[in-house]
């Protein structure tokens, strides 16, 4: 497995250092001078995961012409490294094929364990890890053969009723509390037809956990349709005559459980992680998921997401925003 970088240093240490610590085994890193591209790229880049640098070039036009090139060769795959932010919209690079983009902020934190090997197994450049057998995800109990204490991975669902201020507004507060409410109310049996549960209430939202794998209507479908249904929901179940919309965000990960009423204060970095994204960057009217997510949107709907920027050390891809 090898990663090159076609950047605007090969002797830059941090970028060098960026990539370096989050190398997969076996994975071997190589920087290259940018200006080399078109002089070495058929000899260098097949069976190989390529990195350009933004740093190098600025023009999210030309970083797509350069990613189509190396597109044309077989096992062949390209993402672009962009330390500095300088590419305003880095879905004109996906759009033209891109399987990663490292932004401003993930360059920053540094990459997360495992970021760069699922880079490579996306790209079809490396198998994908082997789940272990004593992993959670190897075979989800059911909530009720769930202990307290037992660590589990779950899909997390932060659901939310969307434009509150403009509600409260509209509506006040004391029917805003109520709808928030009959919200969280509503959302029980909404998450049970996915095989979920509502698990944590705030004071904005809901915090909804799901197995795995779908058990049910997969749940971003079942969000989806909810997105679309928001002025019908809105009249007929919360009898709510002024536009009614909602936020959703979702994460893959792992949680100590506790039941539903009894969970106190639950210690875990997917769990801060989710609710931070529910709260600080999900969109009213769409639905935002984590890289780790991105696998329970259904193939079928995944033209209706684009990235959306970096989160906590996170990719993050967001829907089609639904308005009135």
């Amino acid at each position: 497995m090898r990663i090159l970088v076609y950047a605007a240093d090969p002797a830059d240490r941090k970028l060098s250092g960026l990539l370096a610590k989050a190398l997969p085994r076996g994975a071997e890193l190589e920087l290259l001078a940018y200006a080399s591209f078109l002089k070495t790229y058929k000899k260098k880049a097949p069976g190989a995961f390529v990195y350009l640098d933004a740093g190098a070039e600025p023009d999210a036009g030309r970083l797509a012409d350069q990613g189509a090139k190396l597109a044309s060769l077989a096992l062949c795959a390209w993402g672009v490294v962009d330390r500095g932010g300088a590419i305003a919209d880095p879905a004109i690079l996906f759009f033209a094929g891109a399987r990663d983009y490292i932004g401003k902020s993930l360059a920053r934190e540094g990459l997360p364990p495992g970021r760069l090997g699922r880079a490579l197994a996306s790209a079809g450049l490396a198998p994908a890890a082997a789940p272990s057998p004593d992993s959670a995800a190897s075979a989800f109990p059911g909530w009720g053969a769930l202990s307290p204490g037992d660590q589990v991975q779950v899909r997390f669902c932060y659901a939310a009723v969307g434009n509150q201020r403009e509600l409260l507004e509209r509506i006040g507060e004391k029917r805003l509390h109520k709808l928030k409410e009959d919200f969280a109310a509503f959302l029980e049996p909404w998450a049970k037809e996915c095989g979920g549960i509502e698990w944590i209430r705030d004071q904005s939202g809901s915090l909804l956990l799901f197995p795995p794998k779908d058990e049910g209507m997969n749940p971003v479908l079942a969000a989806f349709r909810l997105l679309l249904d928001r002025a019908l929901v809105g009249y007929e179940v919360f009898r709510l005559e002024t536009p009614l919309s909602f936020r959703f965000a979702f994460h893959s990960g792992v949680t100590m459980w506790r039941p539903p009423g009894s969970t106190g204060t639950v210690v875990s970095d997917d769990v801060n992680f989710i609710f931070h994204l529910g709260t600080k960057a999900a969109a009213d009217g769409a639905i935002v998921a984590s890289e780790e997510a991105e696998r329970s949107v259904p193939p079928f709907l995944r033209d209706l997401f684009s990235p959306a920027g970096d989160f906590e050390g996170r990719r993050l891809s967001a829907s089609k925003r639904f308005r009135d």
